[in-house]
């Protein structure tokens, strides 16, 4: 496969039967056969210096435990560095088996059975999850949005939730609601936090997507945790892999200690050749990735100004993920859903993200444009079943 079809985003690749959840899975989640527009991988093929290093490794027919760590964990310190002003000393950093399994591994870590841990809501599910299923309290402070729709963070609520919360699990930039937190908001969340002893931990795994100027957390609190991977940026969540950064040397004990206990602090030997691959040599490629999703989010955005009065949405901040607000639809969820299910069209419900997320659904516009107008077509036959007539 050349070098130019790879890079012709507009070219659409039939993904049906190479093991994909996000299409081959379609039908069990949805129980119908649908466009796939939720989980968030891009329908545009990885970066070819990428499956150029996957190729070349996988040349010898011996695949056998990796030692890639410190190179991994060097090139993202670098590239961190690069693109966002601010990496990690190597030696505060940490490989795990993915940012998920790592975000388990840190709330384990970081409190007992029982500890109060704090969640921005609408959040992505495992951070739900990751706090339930640990046998912690959860708590929730649901954001706030504007007329715009602008969600910001309520600073009085914020300081009532931290009293009496151990640990703060930050979505930076925020998902589902497109957020790029400012370094002005995450100092005055940085503040709080310390004000009330409240450790942080920040996922910040699509940080590489944003279109607006990205701070770590850990600059500006180098005692957080900090989670990051190539997986979103590159579109190649399947490999696996990931960082953990921290500055504290007691936190950093804990969590080297529990991801050890959990068996969760290896990476794959492809995840991480592919890993060190991107972040070394895939820059010019995803500038020209986040050029394409700039022009997506454009037509979707323009699309449903003319032909779905009804929907209200913002562009995000970053990425591919648009968070789109039903609710003047006047339906209720499960409506919503079979509607979607009746014009074929696979969205995350807004309910998963937890409070404040019901009548939204994420749509994932990270595909080849004529993909994204097909769902988009979709959608809008939808909104003429949903909506009240005029």
């Amino acid at each position: 496969m050349s070098v130019d079809a790879l890079d012709d985003f507009d070219r659409i690749w039939d993904r049906h039967g190479t093991g994909s959840l996000k299409w081959d899975g379609a039908k069990a989640r949805f129980g119908a056969e649908v466009l796939p527009m939720w989980v968030a991988d891009m329908d545009l093929p990885t970066a070819p210096v990428v499956l150029e290093a996957l190729r070349r490794r996988l040349q010898h027919p011996i695949l056998g435990y990796p030692w890639l760590d410190h190179e991994y964990r060097m090139a993202a310190c670098q590239w961190m560095a690069q693109r966002h002003g601010w990496g990690p000393e190597v030696g505060h950093t940490q490989v795990a088996s993915g940012v998920v399994p790592a975000l388990f591994a840190a709330v384990r870590a970081l409190t007992a059975p029982g500890d109060t841990v704090l969640t921005l809501t609408p959040v992505y599910p495992p951070f739900l999850q990751a706090v339930r299923s640990n046998g912690r309290a959860l708590r929730t402070l649901t954001l706030e949005c504007d007329a715009e729709g602008v969600y910001r963070i309520p600073w009085e609520q914020l300081d009532d939730a931290l009293a009496g919360t151990r640990l703060l699990l930050l979505c930076s930039p925020h998902n589902p609601v497109g957020r790029v937190w400012t370094s002005e908001e995450l100092s005055r969340l940085v503040a709080l936090c310390r004000g009330h002893g409240v450790r942080v931990v920040s996922d910040e795994i699509h940080a590489d997507l944003s279109e607006l100027p990205h701070t770590p957390l850990s600059a500006l609190m180098p005692e957080a945790v900090l989670l990051s991977a190539p997986g979103k940026a590159f579109n190649m969540a399947g490999l696996g892999g990931a960082v953990i950064a921290c500055g504290d040397a007691e936190a950093y004990r804990l969590l080297r200690e529990e991801l050890e206990r959990s068996q969760c602090q290896h990476a794959t030997t492809p995840g991480l050749v592919a890993g060190i691959a991107a972040w070394r040599d895939g820059a010019q490629w995803l500038d020209r990735v986040r050029a394409y999703l700039r022009g997506n989010a454009l037509a979707l955005a323009q699309r449903i100004a003319r032909d779905m009065p009804a929907l209200a949405f913002r562009p995000p901040e970053f990425g591919y993920l648009a968070w789109l607000d039903l609710r003047r639809c006047g339906q209720d969820d499960q409506r919503i859903d079979a509607v979607l299910r009746e014009v074929g069209l696979g969205l995350n419900a807004g309910a998963d993200f937890g409070p404040g997320g019901a009548g939204f659904r994420r749509l994932n516009f990270g595909c080849p444009r004529p993909l994204l107008e097909a769902g988009l077509d979709r959608l809008q036959r939808a909104l003429a079943h949903l909506s009240p007539p005029a």
